[in-house]
């Protein structure tokens, strides 16, 4: 008789493993779970390098407006100086968050396209303090920057796609041109 009893536990627990083989129920739940991971790093992942892509173009457009005015004189015969020139950038950027701190402004006078040699923009993980605004006369050619420090929020990217030593990506927008020969100067009378 304890033959016979081991028999039927050993049918029975058989049969209940090929019950439970066949049973699909939560196979989906525990796939997923395998899976939630690294998807989900993806997809964050793509999620901040893309706005960090729309904020890049979302700051040349402005610099392009901006630097418009040099080029046109209008700067010039304002009297625009680098606060004045980076109120007009981040006005062009109205609705994204970009912040007045966050964004630094280099205008500069060059002597020809051929023999210009540019600048480093970062040393040492940080940011160089090479910069000013001088936005020319008519005729004279002029390179505008404008480099803003986008933030990156995990970890992973900030390791892989960070530029500075804090973390964040250095987005540069550049404009180049030659100004238009507008008929008014801001040299003093001499």
């Amino acid at each position: 008789m304890a033959d016979r009893s081991g028999k039927t536990r050993l049918g029975s627990l058989r049969r209940l493993l090929r019950a439970f083989g066949r049973d699909r129920e939560g196979t989906a739940a525990i796939e997923f779970a395998f899976v939630a991971i690294p998807f989900m790093l993806l997809l964050f992942g793509i999620i901040e390098i893309g706005l960090a892509f729309f904020a890049d173009q979302v700051l040349n457009n402005a610099v392009l407006d901006a630097a418009r005015m040099i080029r046109t004189g209008q700067a010039q015969a304002e009297g625009f100086d680098a606060s004045k020139f980076k109120e007009q950038i981040l006005a062009k950027t109205s609705g994204f968050p970009i912040s007045a701190d966050r964004l630094t402004i280099d205008v500069e006078k060059i002597d020809s396209f051929t023999s210009y040699k540019s600048k480093p923009l970062i040393e040492d993980g940080q940011m160089t303090d090479d910069v000013g605004y001088d936005h020319g006369e008519a005729n004279e050619i002029i390179i505008v920057r404008a480099m803003y420090r986008w933030p990156m929020f995990s970890s992973l990217m900030a390791t892989n796609f960070a530029d500075l030593a804090s973390g964040d990506r250095l987005l540069v927008a550049t404009a180049i041109f030659r100004n238009e020969p507008f008929p008014w100067s801001t040299k003093p009378n001499s």
